[in-house]
């Protein structure tokens, strides 16, 4: 049975998308707390979304752009 991973509506935060690159500008991943970290994800889902986390709201967007800087290497077939 798949684990739901969606957002927790009630976590979700603000942001202040104009601070950060074109690529969060423009694709505006939800961000929200879990637990004690943050997490950012664009998608439905954890699993098929891009998706990162970290200890503040900045560190959980920029390990969301690697991750999505890593679906595009991927899709572009680059491995590195």
């Amino acid at each position: 049975m798949k684990e739901n991973n969606s957002i927790d509506v009630q976590g979700q935060i603000e942001v202040d998308y104009s601070q950060y690159d074109e690529a969060v500008q423009k694709l505006k991943p939800k961000v929200y707390q879990q637990d004690d970290g943050f997490c950012c994800l664009s998608g439905p889902d954890q699993e098929t979304g891009i998706f990162g986390s970290g200890d503040t709201p900045d560190a959980a967007i920029q390990s969301w752009k690697s991750a999505l800087e890593e679906r595009f290497r991927r899709l572009h077939g680059e491995d590195e």
